[in-house]
């Protein structure tokens, strides 16, 4: 092919073009395929829980953070703070649900229980975007922190060692 000067330029062949941004990330090269896909799997463990009421994914994480709490710091440190984020969202919910029962047996808060409605719904979308992210992004080695899980997590791992 010619430019406007008739001089030859390459052109790449379509099979090697990036399909995207993030088409020529490279997994991390100090991490072993194994830790990364585990700790992808800790934090997509979220899936399972937001199709079993929270349990399924709990558990997974749990048993993930068992087998390598003691063999990866990395699958440790993921698979822990998948748990705890997980855990979180269901006392969210929780302590959401019995707002919402409180605000609508008291006639005067009945709009505030429309409105916790609303957010009880959005909540575990939210959550399962955010953990199916993490997921993503420690697919690729990524040091991922959940907003102040990641900070709370690492605190207490450190304290107990």
């Amino acid at each position: 092919m010619l430019n406007e000067n008739n001089q030859g330029c390459e052109q790449q062949p379509e099979n090697t073009r990036p399909l995207g941004p993030h088409a020529a990330r490279k997994r991390a090269e100090s991490l072993t395929d194994e830790e990364m896909n585990m700790a992808a799997l800790a934090h997509a463990s979220v899936l399972l829980g937001f199709l079993s009421g929270g349990l399924a994914g709990v558990l997974v994480a749990l048993v993930i953070w068992l087998a390598y709490k003691d063999k990866s710091r990395y699958v440790a440190f993921h698979a822990m703070q998948s748990l705890v984020f997980q855990l979180g969202l269901v006392a969210v919910a929780m302590v959401v649900l019995l707002a919402i029962v409180l605000s609508a047996v008291t006639i005067c808060l009945i709009p505030l229980a429309l409105v916790l409605v609303v957010g009880i719904i959005a909540l575990p979308f939210a959550h399962l975007l955010y953990g199916l992210y993490a997921a993503y992004e420690t697919y690729y080695g990524a040091d991922f922190r959940y907003w102040k899980v990641g900070d709370f997590v690492q605190q207490q791992m450190e304290a107990s060692h």
